[in-house]
């Protein structure tokens, strides 16, 4: 697991733990959105990290709301930090949210208790609706302090630094373990049905002649965006690429759905590549302005 993003994931749930408010606690579907166009990694990478980061008990993860197929409802979690004074904070901002959203529809003040025991009497009356929302973060929240009273050395510091290391090197030996695939190939970019790299075919020889005579735009023409990419992802021109990018001369979303899809097979190999690895926070750069281009394509 690369540190960049999942440092990057984890501070962002933390600043929103810091709100003191109802936003305090972040939505996964819209997280996750935000995360792909902050960060510039998939719906996939997202997941893989916060799993990595709730196995390490650097955050808990929780149900908000559940599932319903029957009406187009999908199920969304809810992420906070564990640390006890930031669990013991939240629970004091969202028990008294459920207190005033429940006195504002039913104009009667209750206290938590008495609202969380007429919740469990009528579970499907709140399924879904802001009061329910609101309840099972206050809920978990209480549970989340009970837990990590009873099992404080579990969410030290130091086991915590520990843990990470260890899900690290899991990760690791599974990537050296997988053997060579598909991302291997963008490793050496190999252009589609062809056995030999990029930088090895008798086209690179025209490109690098052509390159030094035309410009930017025109090479681009000739020679398509993949194969220009390739070749540039293969010698680590990032500063290029990331230049040409925000010049906005790339502009329709299938070309750049290809460099997303290209510099994304280059990420599995930087825990093998050790030149490559050198260069991560170009990479997850590149990622981002391809995120925000995207918005804004045809």
């Amino acid at each position: 697991m690369l540190h960049k993003p999942l440092e990057e994931i984890f501070n962002k749930i933390v600043e929103y733990n810091s709100r003191g408010n109802h936003e305090s606690i972040p939505h996964s579907d819209s997280f996750e959105k935000e995360v792909e166009l902050l960060i510039g990694i998939n719906k996939f990478d997202i997941e893989q990290i916060i799993k990595t980061l709730k196995d390490g008990h650097k955050i808990f993860s929780f149900e908000i709301i559940k599932e319903d197929q029957d009406n187009d409802i999908k199920r969304v979690d809810g992420y906070v930090e564990a640390d006890l004074h930031t669990i013991r904070k939240l629970k004091n901002i969202f028990q008294k949210l459920l207190m005033d959203e429940y006195e504002k529809q039913y104009t009667k003040r209750l206290l938590v208790h008495q609202i969380i025991k007429d919740i469990y009497s009528r579970p499907n009356t709140y399924k879904n609706t802001l009061i329910g929302q609101i309840a099972n973060k206050a809920i978990m929240l209480n549970e989340y302090e009970n837990l990590m009273e009873r099992n404080f050395n579990e969410y030290t510091d130091s086991w915590k630094s520990n843990k990470l290391e260890e899900l690290a090197a899991i990760a690791d030996k599974i990537r050296q373990e997988s053997g060579p695939g598909e991302a291997d190939d963008t490793a050496d970019n190999r252009p589609p049905d062809s056995g030999q790299r990029a930088v090895d075919s008798p086209l690179y020889n025209k490109y690098s002649s052509d390159r030094s005579k035309q410009s930017l735009d025109k090479v681009l023409q000739i020679y398509g965006v993949e194969f220009f990419f390739r070749i540039n992802l293969r010698k680590y021109n990032f500063d290029l690429l990331r230049e040409i990018l925000e010049s906005g001369i790339i502009n329709r979303r299938a070309d750049l759905t290809i460099v997303k899809e290209l510099i994304q097979k280059m990420k599995a190999n930087i825990g093998k590549d050790r030149k490559l690895a050198e260069y991560s926070d170009k990479i997850y750069k590149l990622e981002r302005i391809i995120s925000r281009q995207m918005l804004y394509s045809h």
